[in-house]
């Protein structure tokens, strides 16, 4: 491509050569596979020469690998089991609070309240973790396991 400029006050007039714009259609790159870097957290399995440690806990790792395409599906999912805490917890705290307005044990009420905002950390947590592929579950079974605990010291009254 070449491109003319013209000075008009001092009568000059330059031209330089650009390189041509890349074609559109049907060009793509080729990577050699030597080139492309190789995480062993991201693409599976403990690296050679480093040791036994990182041999042992690669299977820990591998809950916090990066989903490579987050699917809405999966944020459904997250989001449909957090609904389905949320309204239990919701309705486990409103049966909690007309007991409380009742005589009720010293030990109850910072039990009951701590297991509740417990589990909802853990609800949040999840949705802050969406993009990993074990943790929002993990998550969630742990914020579950805390519902749960809060039916049974509700039950203990």
């Amino acid at each position: 491509m070449l491109v003319e400029s013209v000075n008009v006050g001092n009568a000059q007039t330059s031209q330089q050569s650009y390189p041509a714009p890349p074609p559109t259609g049907g060009v793509t790159a080729v990577v050699p596979p030597q080139a492309v870097p190789t995480d062993p957290v991201v693409h599976g399995g403990p690296p050679q020469g480093h040791g036994p440690l990182l041999a042992a806990t690669s299977g820990a790792v591998a809950g916090l690998r990066p989903v490579q395409d987050l699917r809405m599906r999966r944020l459904m999912g997250v989001s449909a089991w957090a609904l389905a805490l949320a309204s239990c917890g919701l309705l486990l705290g409103t049966i909690a609070l007309l007991r409380m307005m009742a005589e009720v044990p010293a030990w109850f009420q910072p039990a009951f309240i701590g297991t509740g905002i417990f589990g909802l950390v853990l609800a949040i947590a999840a949705f802050l973790t969406v993009q990993f592929q074990r943790v929002p579950f993990l998550l969630l079974g742990a914020s579950t396991v805390t519902l749960v605990i809060g039916i049974i010291l509700l039950g203990q009254l």
